[in-house]
């Protein structure tokens, strides 16, 4: 017969001492009430309140001053421009990777901007060899958000993705990007060429210079002026079509054709002209958003094109980033 052996008091449970903190087992709502739970902090319960009717992040967002609140995401304000930095001018790397650098100061410190939009097509020497367009990188390039400089395209994605991380962000999600361009005016094939966004221009316009292509949230150049790679791999488009008139009439590429879908052959025609190079269906399909300069009524805040693989390299895509 087996008897019970009495633990150890440090094995069996202990009521709480007044030196040790108390922890609630439960969530306990009240009616139009914060919900609260007590959490230990320094030996002392504090209270943590979440409010009803309000995200987590309501009013606590900071972001970098290269950037813009977008619910819980501070997102770029301006599409990238990519940059060589000498590795000594440290106190400049980290201006930049804080968002405060802008471009006279990059400038100033010896940085060089790199894949700025070319007149014509990619040379694809756009880039260093220590930056190759597989992204593995030996020497770190940087993707800063500054305002009066062309934007970077010549670009894959997986350069772009490593440009935006050694700057200490990333490139912005499908949903997040859709998020952050709200609100921007689609002019359509009425671009004026000065403030509206560049949709129907016969070049790009350098970051922030067109005064209302600007998003609820205050991001510039969200339509138009060049497409911008976006986080998500997905299957290739094979066939594209258009959103309907409340929507922008804006292009559509997305997944498996149909019979009353444009080919996707002439849609990459009208998109990218002879910029895509050696699009494989059978690889994946990355993801680019907005639109470029001379697409006219394809831009648009609804616009989506992937077929295009992210080894693509085009002088009509470039990136943002977000944090």
């Amino acid at each position: 017969m087996h008897s019970c052996k009495t633990l150890p008091r440090t094995h069996r449970e202990r009521s709480a001492s007044p030196t040790e903190p108390t922890f609630s087992s439960s969530w306990t709502p009240a009616r139009r009430e914060p919900y609260t739970r007590a959490v230990p902090r320094a030996g002392v319960a504090a209270m943590v309140v979440f409010a009803l009717g309000a995200p987590a992040w309501a009013g606590r967002i900071h972001c970098t001053p290269d950037s813009v609140p977008v619910g819980p995401v501070c997102v770029d304000t301006y599409e990238a421009s990519v940059w060589s930095i000498p590795a000594s001018s440290s106190r400049l790397i980290a201006r930049v990777q804080a968002g405060k650098a802008d471009a006279a100061e990059l400038t100033a410190g010896g940085a060089t901007q790199l894949g700025a939009i070319p007149p014509s097509g990619c040379t694809y020497t756009e880039y260093p060899d220590s930056f190759p367009a597989t992204g593995s990188w030996t020497a770190p390039l940087y993707a800063a958000s500054v305002a009066g400089v062309p934007p970077s395209t010549c670009i894959t994605w997986f350069q772009a993705e490593q440009a935006c991380r050694l700057s200490g962000k990333r490139l912005l999600r499908n949903e997040e990007w859709q998020g952050a361009a709200a609100g921007t005016p689609d002019p359509g094939l009425s671009d004026d060429g000065t403030t509206t966004c560049a949709t129907n221009s016969p070049f790009a316009a350098l970051t922030g210079a067109r005064g209302g292509c600007v998003s609820s949230w205050g991001a510039h150049d969200m339509v138009g002026n060049v497409w911008e790679w976006v986080a998500e791999w997905v299957n290739p488009a094979t066939g594209c079509t258009s959103w309907d008139e409340a929507h922008g009439g804006d292009l559509s590429c997305m997944g498996l054709g149909s019979s009353t879908s444009t080919t996707l052959a002439m849609s990459v025609g009208a998109v990218t002209s002879r910029e895509v190079v050696s699009f494989d269906p059978n690889l994946p399909g990355a993801m680019i958003r907005g639109g470029n300069f001379a697409t006219g009524t394809r831009n648009g805040v609804f616009a989506v094109f992937t077929g295009v693989n992210p080894s693509n390299i085009s002088r009509s895509t470039g990136f943002r980033c977000a944090r």
